[in-house]
């Protein structure tokens, strides 16, 4: 679903993700190398583009407007994995902030 909005409807896309499809391959660009994403054990990690989704999905809503069960129900994954992707998601972005933040 989330490629269908990001390929044909880039506004629901953005409703839900709150960037647009082009910033979300920017910042999927900058993080994907990034060891936090490399596993050594025998239980692979969900793909680093549905943990930026799950991690964005969750930042974008303020206070008690979402919860991790509503992140994990619209991810279709557990709990658990919405607070391991929301972590390994921000230990990228904070390790890349250089890249993301910058003054004018």
């Amino acid at each position: 679903m989330l490629i269908h909005h990001k390929e044909h409807h880039p506004h629901l896309f953005w409703q839900k993700l709150h960037v647009s499809p082009e910033i979300f391959d920017d910042i999927l660009d900058y993080i994907s190398d990034h060891p936090i994403f490399q596993s050594k054990s025998n239980n692979p990690q969900l793909p680093i583009s549905i943990q930026l989704a799950i991690f964005l999905n969750q930042a974008g809503h303020y206070g008690n407007t979402i919860t991790l069960e509503d992140v994990a129900q619209w991810a279709g994954v557990s709990v658990g994995s919405v607070v391991n992707c929301t972590n390994c998601v921000m230990i990228a972005v904070l390790d890349a902030h250089d890249q993301f933040i910058c003054f004018p």
